[in-house]
């Protein structure tokens, strides 16, 4: 079997490879809130949809058309599955639990709208307006909220932005790395910001009760 388009095959499994490492990294790091275990979830996400795309531009030459048209579509709908968790953390970040539902609801007919589009409209750019969608959130909530992974969270989405430009270019920038593999590399560089935002999320919601609520009958002093 032979490898097409070596250079996007390894720059995809190099993003997967770093996607797996920091979701492993944050899972690793303590009991995570509820938000960030969304997060982790979502660096999940972009990990597969990246090894499973990297396949797809190495090897899909090689299968019958029918299977390359649904391969291409299940890549379209791994990465809408990842706007769909990065709007659950996000979510999880800013509403308490009890207030969610309503949220949660919108955020699945999101996600089930996108994947209709993409069978019939199979192209990228779809892919990127739902999760872009979802990091244009993201980033209203940083600049509105300044919390402590405001600015990690800013750069992630403007490299990301970046990033989504550089593919939508089409071009050849520096052979042989073209659109898609400069688009893997500035990628990267976002979940390196991606990866400090998440370390940085609240993690309140899970201490056990009387720590989170504090003593009621304790002097406060001052």
């Amino acid at each position: 079997m032979t490898l097409h388009e070596p250079a996007t095959f390894a720059t995809d499994l190099l993003l997967a490879g770093l996607g797996a490492f920091f979701a492993l990294r944050l899972k690793r790091a303590g009991e995570p809130s509820d938000a960030q275990v969304w997060w982790i979830r979502a660096m999940m996400v972009m990990a597969i949809s990246a090894f499973v795309g990297g396949c797809y531009h190495g090897f899909h030459p090689e299968v019958p058309v029918q299977v390359e048209v649904w391969w291409w579509r299940c890549v379209l709908w791994i990465i809408c599955g990842l706007g769909f968790a990065m709007g659950m953390s996000l979510l999880c970040e800013l509403r308490a639990p009890e207030s969610r539902h309503a949220w949660r609801v919108l955020l699945m007919v999101k996600f089930a709208v996108a994947c209709i589009v993409v069978i019939f409209k199979p192209e990228f750019i779809v892919a990127i307006a739902d999760y872009g969608s979802a990091m244009l959130a993201w980033l209203i909530a940083a600049v509105l909220l300044r919390r402590a992974w405001s600015w990690a969270m800013v750069f992630g989405v403007i490299l990301s932005i970046l990033a989504g430009v550089v593919q939508q270019t089409r071009g050849v920038f520096v052979p042989p790395l073209n659109h898609n593999d400069l688009f893997h590399l500035v990628q990267a560089l976002a979940l390196v910001a991606f990866h400090r935002a998440g370390k940085q999320l609240r993690r309140e919601e899970r201490l056990p009760v009387k720590q989170h609520l504090g003593n009621p009958f304790e002097v406060q002093n001052g």
